[in-house]
């Protein structure tokens, strides 16, 4: 952990300086090609807005039928909006040295971190939170999408609108919050260490020598994994997160380039390993 992200997490949730934000892409799927449409970003310090961005972006390619459906945009609209190349630079500015914060985090922060590299820029790291994994650390139900969750807490409806969702992320997050406080939760490290199955005074989990390694040097690992679902051992190449413990023991959240997406993996399950010795690290990676 770097200097700045230390600091950021040892402040209280509530005054950290946060960047709630969301994304409309043209489709779901980055390896097909889909880009961002529209990108809204709310930086708070405390209850005080402090800068916002809430642009439609035009993505160079046409919209999937099935988001548009759901977001409302079209293609004309698009046409004529702003490159993300021109917002690259005022994203970056406003989210330095923040907490961000974002449902369904991994979602968002690909494709952001996608547009950004096509863009030239690079995030610094920083503490990131996902309302959407605190959410269901917090309580048990059928749903935990942010409609959902807005209705359960009589929030503002999102609209699937980037600035619409926004807001409803920060009330939500509030709400989280507020239940974290509850139980014992009040700094950024606890809220990180929250999302990862770990109570204040929990100790860490003894990660296996090799995932220790790779975290601590932002390696990537060369696993096999025992998937049910694919029938045996799956050969994978995944760029390791964190640990986090769950009621079925120890498992390795991390970005898995066989499928393009962040997955968890039971460290049971993993009936081999090998550090990567390419070079290839966190910082050449898009997502």
């Amino acid at each position: 952990m770097t200097a700045g992200m230390a600091a950021l997490a040892s402040l209280p949730l509530h005054a950290a300086p946060t960047v709630f934000f969301d994304l409309e892409t043209t489709g779901l799927d980055l390896r097909v090609g889909h880009r961002v449409c529209e990108v809204a970003l709310l930086r708070m310090h405390g209850p005080t807005e402090v800068g916002r961005i809430d642009s439609l972006v035009n993505p160079g390619r046409l919209l999937d039928p099935a988001a548009a459906a759901v977001n409302g945009l079209n293609d004309a609209q698009l046409a004529q909006a702003p490159p993300f190349t021109t917002l690259a630079a005022p994203v970056v500015g406003l989210m330095q040295d923040a907490m961000l914060v974002a449902h369904n985090l991994p979602f968002d922060q690909a494709f952001l971190n996608r547009e950004l590299t096509l863009a030239g820029y690079t995030l610094a790291p920083t503490p990131a939170l996902d309302t959407l994994t605190l959410a269901r650390r917090l309580m048990r139900q059928r749903s935990y999408s942010l409609a959902t969750l807005a209705t359960q807490f009589n929030l503002p409806a999102p609209s699937h609108r980037a600035m619409d969702d926004v807001r409803t992320l920060a009330a939500l997050f509030s709400q989280l919050c507020s239940q974290m406080a509850e139980l014992g939760i009040q700094t950024v490290a606890d809220a990180l260490r929250f999302e990862r199955g770990l109570l204040p005074g929990a100790p860490e989990p003894e990660a296996p020598p090799l995932v220790a390694q790779a975290l601590a040097e932002q390696r990537l690992l060369h696993i096999i994994y025992t998937s049910r679902s694919e029938g045996g051992p799956v050969a994978r190449t995944v760029r390791p997160l964190y640990l986090s413990v769950e009621t079925a023991g120890l498992y390795l959240r991390a970005f898995c380039y066989l499928r393009n997406d962040i997955r968890t993996f039971a460290l049971a399950k993993i009936v081999q390993m090998d550090l990567d010795d390419s070079g290839f690290s966190i910082q050449n990676s898009e997502v």
